[in-house]
Parts: structure tokens; sequence; C-alpha cells
């Protein structure tokens, strides 16, 4: 179908010039759908070789078994002629230049291996040219030589051409459109190293509809030359007198026109979507960064109240996002603030007991949360130790030991010895006393005899252990210290050495007497770090109220105070925010400054024009400071403008009426 709605015309010339055997070739077949034609052109030391007719036939019949446009079927065919030229090369290697060019009568392509060239004219002008696959060549690309290809030693030395056993690699060209009149011609190096291109563009340019002429012009100028050393050369025009045109053609534009658009359409609804959920993903993580920052404040102000609704709302928004990291730091705050919130109920309901114990798990809950709350809790656990009664704690410690927890109920007793020793109550100091005795006689009395005959080998160890215990207390180390002085008391209560064990817990109760003192001045620094915070924030609460207000000279002042207090307690970021805001504030001063003083001029100059009776331009002058004014904020003035137009307008109609 194609090729009869199509006009191809081929001619050629093929002969041995000065040589005994021609040793080019060439061929073609026009198929229904395709056509290919191909010139090869032998490279042999003998005077004849097969290599350009084999190379040509096999190609020709490979593509009518698989006729197609494909760069990669072209490649395949070169690849398989090599292969095929290696395989027959048995007396003498065969090996040959090759240009392949294959069209569907609408579009062309070609392949080529060696130094056969190609030129397609388009309108009497070079449109297209093939490169040889030389060293010459590559020398002239990369500048290294001035000697015109034709003359250049190196034009024969050729890195790709069939034959070759290894790194056999072809050229493909793009695909080319076709269009009527156009003319393609490949042709030998017998013929192209005798004739300048200039004058084979010259004979084309000026060529009729039939491709004879053409070739008959072109032999006869090459034979003209009369080279003294002529090879076999070949010529072949194909003249392309009216291409193949699809006459479905413009139902398919118009049908990949409108898939286009639809396509367009689809991509633009697409990424206007995508857009769209990025902006809302990211106004969804902006607000959970702030709502953190919120749950921060909060716990560093001990509005543990507010902090619970803002964590919920973190922990909400967390989840949302699929953000786990977010989520599990917020359900851990959340835990937190739940045992500080239910410890200060159960203090408020008097239940001192049980809000020391919640107050103590709230205590391990901190230190899962990046430590938020410890500095309360402690504050909270100290207040209430100071409302459980010395009995309480001993009665306590009995129900404990008679249960068999007999550590459990040592440190109940501990805290009930240190709570009478804080009040000075010497009778509770001795009940606690006793009852650490009782416990001590009961451990005693649980001592194997393998236990008792440890003893003596104990003393020695309790010993050294109070002694490094002094020593680490008189160099200020409290917490080695008591490490020290706990073993000595561990040691004697497992040897029940009640003298040893209360000399160690004499040494205890001076180590505990140290850390209460440094923890109440720890809980002192803590309050005022608390206070000085929430002094800051407050300023910067107010620098934002006096900004909205467009007080801006205030915003400054309030701005800068918070910045200088954030500084002051190491929340570099929270300074450098209040900085950036004072910044803004100053910004907004200027203009409005600039705004004050514009208005100022225009308001001189409409009563300048106003003396002299120039209505019209004293009006246009108090319009512009009227509306500099309402900009700057500055009300009266808008209202002293407002008058200035109504006084300008009365004057300017008594004027008229009086000319």
């Amino acid at each position: 179908m194609r090729k009869s709605n199509s006009e191809f015309k081929t001619a050629f010339v093929s002969e041995a010039g000065g040589e005994l055997a021609n040793n080019d070739y060439f061929a073609y077949v026009e198929l229904d759908d395709y056509a290919c034609y191909v010139v090869a052109a032998g490279i042999t030391d003998f005077h004849s070789s097969e290599a350009a007719r084999l190379a040509v036939e096999h190609l020709i019949l490979n593509f009518e078994e698989n006729p197609s446009l494909s760069r990669s079927v072209i490649k395949r065919c070169l690849q398989d002629a090599n292969q095929r030229l290696i395989a027959q090369g048995k007396q003498e290697r065969l090996k040959a230049s090759i240009l392949m060019l294959v069209t569907d009568y609408a579009d062309f392509r070609y392949g080529a291996a060696g130094d056969i060239r190609l030129r397609v004219y388009r309108k009497g002008r070079l449109f297209l040219r093939s490169a040889d696959m030389s060293l010459a060549q590559q020398l002239l690309r990369h500048k290294k030589t001035e000697t015109v290809l034709e003359e250049h030693e190196e034009r024969h030395n050729l890195y790709a051409y069939l034959g070759k056993r290894d790194s056999f690699s072809p050229f493909v060209s793009d695909k080319f459109k076709l269009q009527d009149a156009d003319i393609l011609a490949l042709y030998t190096g017998g013929f192209w190293e005798h004739v300048d291109a200039g004058e084979i563009d010259d004979i084309f340019r000026e060529a009729s509809n039939e491709p004879q002429e053409s070739i008959d012009t072109l032999e006869d100028l090459l034979l003209s030359r009369q080279p003294a050393q002529l090879k076999s050369y070949t010529i072949a025009t194909i003249f392309v007198n009216k291409t193949y045109r699809d006459p479905e053609r413009e139902r398919k534009r118009r049908l990949y026109l409108k898939i286009a658009i639809i396509t367009f359409i689809i991509i633009l609804i697409v990424a206007l979507i995508a857009f769209l959920i990025y902006k809302w993903h990211q106004h969804k993580v902006e607000k959970l960064n702030a709502t953190e920052v919120e749950v921060v404040d909060f716990l560093h102000a001990d509005n543990y109240a507010r902090a619970q609704a803002s964590c919920q709302d973190a922990l909400e928004q967390a989840k949302d996002l699929r953000r786990t990291e977010d989520e599990d730091r917020m359900r851990r705050y959340l835990v937190l603030i739940d045992s500080i919130l239910r410890g200060d109920e159960l203090f408020q309901a008097k239940d001192y007991l049980s809000a020391m114990d919640v107050y103590m798990t709230g205590l391990d809950n901190s230190r899962e949360a990046d430590l938020m709350g410890m500095s309360y809790l402690e504050r909270r656990i100290s207040q209430t130790e100071g409302f459980i009664y010395v009995t309480d704690f001993i009665a306590l410690g009995d129900k404990v030991m008679a249960a068999g927890d007999l550590d459990r109920a040592e440190a109940i007793y501990y805290k009930a010895r240190d709570k009478a020793a804080l009040a000075n109550d010497k009778e509770g100091r001795q009940a606690a006393m006793d009852a650490l005795d009782r416990l001590y006689d009961e451990r005693t009395k649980q001592l194997t005899d393998t236990d008792k005959k440890q003893k003596e080998k104990s003393d020695a160890a309790i010993n050294d252990a109070v002694k490094q215990g002094d020593e680490l207390l008189a160099k200020g180390d409290i917490e080695g210290a008591e490490k020290a002085y706990l073993e000595a008391r561990a040691i004697a209560s497992a040897s029940g050495d009640k003298a040893a064990r209360a000399d160690a817990m004499n040494s205890l109760q001076s180590v505990r007497d140290a850390k209460n003192q440094k923890k109440l001045e720890e809980n002192n620094l803590q309050d005022e770090r608390n206070r000085q915070y929430a002094q800051a924030v407050e300023a910067g609460t107010q620098g934002d109220k006096a900004y909205m207000g467009g007080d801006f000279i205030s915003a400054q002042v309030y701005y800068q105070s918070a910045a200088e207090k954030f500084l002051a307690l190491d929340e570099s970021k929270r300074a450098a925010e209040m900085q950036q805001k004072a910044e803004a504030a100053q910004m907004k001063q200027q203009q409005g400054m600039q705004q004050q003083q514009d208005a100022q001029a225009a308001e001189k100059k409409a009563q300048e024009l106003y003396s002299q009776k120039d209505f019209e331009g004293a009006k246009t002058a108090a319009t512009k400071a009227k509306q500099l004014y309402t900009v700057a904020g500055n009300s009266a003035k808008v209202d002293e403008m407002t008058l200035l137009l109504q006084q300008i307008d009365l004057d300017a109609v008594i004027e008229k009426n009086m000319k």
C-alpha cells in the first residue's frame, strides 16, 4: 500500500575502475511497506574479493525476513552480517565498508560501518551527510589536522567495518522525515576520493526528476579527471518524487492532540492535588510543631492543666501525620502530666501517702520524658513528706516488714528517721531507730551459721567502707560518701553488728543532712529559673499584644526584654525568636515614621497651595496627606484633613461665584 502510493526512483552505476574486478556491490529491495538500499565496498589486498557481495546479499535477505525501521533491527542486521563475513573468511579475511538505508516511504534511517558516504538534498540544498568511521575523520573532528579528509593518509584507517572480530560497533542514525523532491546519494571511496563534495552538490542542485541523468553526469565528471589509480566505484541515487501520506493522518493527529490535551489536564489536576496535599500537610506539620512548643512552654511554667490539653492535641496531630517519634514523645509527656495532676489531686484531698506514691512514680516517668517536671515533683515530694507523720511511716514500715519485705521496710524506717531529725522530734527519731533495730534483729535471726562465720571478715570491710565515706565527705563528694556509708550499713546489717550498723547510720545521717541542704539550694535555683522563664514568656506575650495594637515602640521594649531574659536562661532559640520580632517591630515603626513624615510634607504643601488659592493643587495634596495619615493610623490628623478638604471645596465655590 505504501509503495503504490509513493514514487521512489533509483539509479546507480558500479564499475571496477582501474582494478581487475569490481570490489563494490549495490542492491536494493522495495517491499509494500519498506525499502532497503545497501552499498558495500570490499576492503582487500587481493585483486578481487567477495566480501561486498556477501555482505549486501546477507543484509537484503535478512531485511526481507524482518523489515523494520527500528534502530535495534538495523543494528542487529549489521551485526549478523559482520558475523557472517567472519565465519566465511576461511581462505582470506573478508572485510567491507557498508551503508544500509531503510525507509517506510515516509521516513528513513541509515546504519553504517566504514567510509561509504550518504548525502541527502532537500530543495536543492544539502540537508544531511554521513561521517566516515576513520582515524582521519576523528583527527579532523578534534581539530588535530588541517589536511582535507580526501587527501589524508589515515582516511582508510577504519575503526568500524564488517569483518571486525572484536568490538564491532556500527553507527545507526536517528529517524528522519522525508519530503517530496528529496534526493539521497550513496557512493564509495572510489568516487569521493576524486570528486569534490561541492561539485556533487552543484550537480544535484540542478537535477531533474530522473536520477539516471544525475548518475551519468557524476560518472562523466569522475572519468574526466582520469585518475591514475582509480579503484572500484559505485554511485547510487534515490529520487523521492512523492512520499507516502497516511490517509488517516488527520484523524490520528486529532486523536493524538485530544489524548495530549487530556493527558495534560490530568497531569495538571494531579499536580494541583499533589500541591494542595503538600501545602495541607505542611500546614499540619507547622501546627504540630507550634503545639509541641506550647506544651514545652507550659511544662516549663509548671502549668500542667494547660499542658495536658495541648499535649493531647499534639498527640492526635502526630497520630494523624503518622510521626511516630513525636507521637511517642507526646505520649510520654502525657503520662508524666497525668502523674503530676493525679498526685496534686491526692495532695489536695490530704491523702498524702497515696500522693507520695504517685509523685515517686512521676519521677520515674520524668526520666523518660526529657526530665520535664522533675524539679516540680521533687518540691512536691518534699512538701508531701512534711504532711506525713513519723508514726505513719513507722506503721507503714511495720506493715511491710510483717509481709516479709525487709528491704522496703528498711527504706521506710529511714524516711521516718530522717523526717524526725528534720523536725527535731527526738521521740519520733528514737521510735524509728527502735524499728530499725527490730528489723535488723529479725534479719539477724535469719542468718545461717555460715553467715556468722563471715562476721569477722565483714568487720574489716565495714571499717574500710566507713573510712572511704569519711574521706569522700571531707572532699565534698556527698554522693560517693553516701554510697560508701550505705555499703558499710549493708555489710553491718548482713553480719548483725548493731554497733557498726549504728555508726554507719549516724554517718549516713550526716550525709543526708548535707544532701538535703544541697537539694534545698537546687530547688531554690529552679524556682528562680521558673520565675524568670515565666517573666520572659509574659514579656513576649505583652510584645505580641503591643505589636497587634500598632504600638511598635512598646513592642520593641517588650521583645528586647524577653530576648535578654531568654538569653540569660540559655534559651538561645527563644531569644533569637524574640530578637527577630523586635527587629520586625522596629521596621514597622520606621515605616510608620516615614509615612508620618510624608503625610506632614503633603499637609504643608496643601496649606501653601491653599494660601495661594490653588484650590485644585491644595485639594490633591490634602487628599494625599489624608491617605498617608490613614495608613499611619493617625485618626486626629485624618479628621483635620477632612475639615481642610471641606474648607477648600467651600472656598473654591465662593471664588468661582465671585469671578
